[in-house]
């Protein structure tokens, strides 16, 4: 992934000479989009390849009367996705070579049919119509197109066949995968497999946006005790919990009263993820892992990409593979390349959050072995595109 246009909205920014229809004066750190559309006009990339669209930006709300504000995006009046916005996001949107065909500047367009007036609700000096708050926007080509690919879900795979479809017992292969945190679910698939990796995120429970922070930052900071707190989680067996103020990072211990003195806790645990987030970086350096996000609340490829680009910035390689619930035309353990690295793997359901153990093992474990197979380059046709 290599970044051509970078662009930083407001006062000392570098948006002015992009700037189209539809926005308000800048402001310290952001520039409002204004009224039902606004548009920025961008160099040429250069080159074949599809291009990401990333940009970072915050609804302008006032709930409940406006929760949210819906956000739709074209290049050179092709769509590219939309979006429902309630908080600050990073959303990306893949750009394909087809529409980046031929030479001259690139007009970017955002619908946004939500603009409301602070006047309305409240703040009678400001008669603005507005819409979002820019902060940041990037533009960045890819290594190559890519045409959505993929590999239909076929009932599941249980794990004693895994070692005739791929040629490594499930044990090993379930390695090839590590989690990008949310909550104990696909750490407990690998477990289920008999495998038991050390992993930063396995365990652990984070933000979607605090984790594209801890991404570019290369988890810096991370592990530091003076960021660290712990409390005793009630349970049938009470167990300290973790949180990383850093990155708003939570995590398991899988310790016990009785297991370590409380002193020596935070000590014991800051090197304890010191060393998980030097292997993490490792590991995605090396490019031989696809990395794993899902979240109960499903992900869509906007919110998924940013989290990719972030990838890529650390290794060109990387692969992430982002897992949603099934639907009629993508049945469980379907798996299709959105974007090039990108894979959306499909099962039947998630496991419900208070009782993650109730997984559903043989649909993920498809999802898997059908990932593995794509990012090998060996792909079926689509089914149903």
């Amino acid at each position: 992934m290599v970044d051509v246009t970078e662009i930083a909205f407001g006062q000392d920014g570098t948006d002015r000479h992009h700037l189209g229809a539809g926005w308000s004066g800048d402001e310290l750190g952001y520039r409002w989009s204004m009224g039902s559309q606004s548009e920025l006009w961008l160099d040429h990339p250069g080159g074949e390849a599809d291009c990401v669209l990333e940009v970072m930006l915050a609804p302008y709300l006032h709930p409940p009367q406006l929760a949210a504000q819906r956000l739709a995006v074209l290049a050179r009046g092709v769509p590219l996705g939309v979006a429902s916005v309630d908080h600050v996001r990073t959303l990306a949107f893949r750009v394909p070579a087809t529409v980046l065909a031929g030479q001259g500047p690139v007009r970017i367009t955002f619908l946004h049919p939500d603009a409301a007036a602070p006047a309305s609700h409240g703040h009678p000096d400001d008669q603005r119509m507005l819409a979002f708050s820019f902060r940041r926007l990037r533009l960045s080509r890819t290594s190559a197109t890519a045409a959505p690919r993929g590999i239909t879900g076929a009932g599941g795979v249980i794990a004693a066949d895994i070692g005739s479809l791929i040629g490594l017992p499930a044990a090993q292969f379930v390695l090839r995968f590590e989690s990008l945190g949310d909550n104990c679910e696909f750490g407990l698939v690998q477990r289920r497999c008999g495998a038991e990796p050390l992993g930063l995120l396995r365990f652990s429970n984070i933000t979607l946006d605090q984790l594209l922070r801890a991404l570019d930052a290369g988890f810096d900071g991370l592990g530091e005790p003076e960021n660290m707190e712990f409390w005793l989680e009630d349970g049938t067996k009470p167990e300290y919990v973790l949180r990383d103020r850093s990155f708003g990072l939570v995590f398991h211990t899988f310790l016990h009263p009785g297991d370590v003195v409380e002193a020596d806790l935070i000590a014991q645990q800051a090197t304890r993820l010191k060393f998980l987030r030097r292997k993490l970086l490792e590991d995605l350096t090396n490019g031989d892992k696809i990395f794993v996000i899902k979240r109960n609340d499903p992900l869509t490829q906007a919110e998924v990409l940013p989290v990719l680009t972030s990838l890529r910035r650390h290794a060109p390689q990387a692969r992430l593979l982002y897992v949603v619930p099934a639907t009629p035309d993508r049945p469980p353990g379907t798996v299709i390349e959105t974007a090039d690295g990108l894979l959306c793997g499909h099962i039947d359901q998630f496991a419900p959050p208070d009782r993650v153990p109730e997984l559903s093992l043989e649909p993920w474990l498809e999802v898997c072995v059908n990932a593995a197979r794509l990012a090998a380059a060996q792909p079926e046709p689509v089914q149903s595109a």
